[in-house]
């Protein structure tokens, strides 16, 4: 895919490649899906969407962040995990009947997507977590070399008065 225009115009192409899958998504049904067809084209569709999301994710961070580290390697791969964790809810969900084949893709289209901002959101929370502790060890180490810096000067200070007396 290749996101290269900004956060902004990376969004849209994002955007565009998402009205694509439904489009796909609504060519591949015809006029007259089932049920089976139906549910593994929007599996397909989720695992791609997801997919689209991480590598725009991944662009950006290559874009914005050019040196890697084995800290930013663990972070991403931590929320790729999370945003291509599985959907279960299509595994939960009981049929009716009565209902009609797009009013059961409308809905599980909006679940496959109400899953991608949860999993989203999982990661933002997780790597919110993560930036703590690192952010907090790090404040650790400078609060500590600031104090011993501290408690230095003032020795320091001490060996000259003592010297200048004497």
């Amino acid at each position: 895919m290749g996101f290269t225009k900004g956060l902004s115009g990376n969004l849209a192409s994002l955007r565009d490649m998402m009205h694509t899958w439904v489009d796909d998504f609504c060519d591949k049904m015809g006029n007259e899906p089932e049920g089976a067809q139906m549910e593994t084209a929007l599996a397909e569709m989720e695992e791609e969407l997801s997919e689209d999301i991480c590598e725009f994710v991944e662009d950006h961070i290559q874009e914005n962040l050019p040196e890697s580290s084995p800290l930013l390697q663990e972070a991403w791969q931590g929320v790729r995990c999370r945003i291509q964790r599985p959907s279960v809810s299509a595994r939960l969900e009981v049929q009716n009947p009565e209902e009609s084949i797009w009013v059961r893709a409308l809905r599980r289209f909006q679940g496959i997507l109400q899953s991608l901002q949860q999993r989203c959101w999982d990661a933002l929370t997780w790597l919110r977590e993560k930036a703590a502790t690192f952010l907090e060890a790090i404040c650790s180490a400078v609060k500590a070399v600031w104090g011993m810096l501290t408690d230095f000067c003032s020795s320091v200070g001490q060996l000259f008065r003592n010297l200048i007396q004497v």
